[in-house]
């Protein structure tokens, strides 16, 4: 008998998880369905531990609870206060180049791999972008390429997700995102995928397949607004000041930039265009914002000497 959509679909979850489960697993977890039917799944195939990351009280620390306790399995809870948030935001963007934003959602996949003891660090990413979750999607005349955004995450992995991974010594794993299960979700329609709530077809899976009702029907949470870390970045961070310093010409602009980048990561964002660096100096008080923005000057002035020399 041919098996419907529907029916491939899970068929093409499970597999990917299960490729996935060679050696024990860690999940990033925060309780939504993305995160808790891989774990749901590993959990059949190898040790699995889930670690939740999040501000005290945060919604997805409350999330992460519930729903472990509905699976029916063991989770490491990392509390961590606001000011403590920033400074592994800081931490990791000494490493990598990321936007504000992505700073912001970044961090829980970050501290969870940070503490993970299993050799694979599993997660949900790919979900929102194929099965339409994110609510953008269901914006008035909102125009939606759901196969663009699985192909954009997918080359801006090895510079982030991967990147993380191998940092600390382990491998990415992310089930939705195998060939497989892209295909399969494609046999549905963008309108079937993104639907009045996000996910259709990746709830009615996740039902079949058996993980509890309660998670299944939950809402989408960003990480950002879930784990806390856009809250602790913006009220710690209140003070920014914006300017833009003009060179003789654009190669000297850039390669002033990449000089001044590594003394700067967390504190100043720049950006060049044409001969022209735009400069952000962030800080969490006007003193701060006086000491950042004179230290990153001075580095400007001495980077510029030296360019000057060669």
């Amino acid at each position: 008998m041919k098996k419907n959509r529907l029916e491939r679909l899970c068929e093409a979850i499970e597999t990917s998880v299960e490729k996935s489960c060679k050696e024990p697993v860690t999940v990033a977890f925060s309780g939504g369905i993305d995160s808790s039917l891989v774990a749901f799944l590993a959990n059949k195939f190898t040790d699995v531990e889930l670690i939740a990351v999040g501000t005290p009280n945060s919604y997805d620390l409350e999330a992460a609870v519930s729903a472990a306790k509905m699976i029916d399995m063991k989770l490491r809870t990392i509390i961590i206060e606001p000011s403590e948030m920033v400074l592994e935001g800081f931490n990791m963007q000494k490493e990598l180049k990321l936007s504000p934003i992505e700073v912001e959602f970044m961090l829980p996949f970050w501290i969870a791999t940070k503490n993970s003891t299993n050799p694979i660090l599993m997660c949900g990413q790919g979900a929102d972008e194929l099965f339409g979750g994110y609510a953008r999607f269901r914006k008035t005349n909102a125009k939606n390429n759901l196969t663009k955004e699985v192909k954009d995450l997918i080359n801006r992995l090895p510079e982030r997700e991967k990147k993380i991974t191998n940092l600390f010594n382990r491998n990415l794993a992310c089930p939705y995102l195998s060939k497989d299960v892209i295909k399969s979700a494609e046999k549905f329609t963008i309108k079937e995928r993104i639907g009045k709530v996000g996910k259709v077809p990746l709830r009615e899976a996740a039902s079949k397949l058996k993980l509890p009702e309660d998670i299944v029907n939950r809402k989408k949470k960003a990480a950002q607004y879930g784990s806390g870390s856009q809250k602790a970045i913006k009220d710690i961070i209140k003070h920014k000041i914006e300017f833009g310093i003009e060179f003789d010409n654009k190669k000297i602009a850039e390669s002033i930039a990449k000089a001044t980048e590594p003394e700067n990561a967390g504190w100043v964002e720049t950006v060049v265009k044409d001969n022209v660096i735009k400069a952000t100096v962030k800080a969490e008080n006007l003193g701060s914002l006086r000491e950042a923005a004179e230290d990153f000057m001075a580095c400007l002035s001495v980077a510029e000497k030296v360019s000057k020399q060669e």
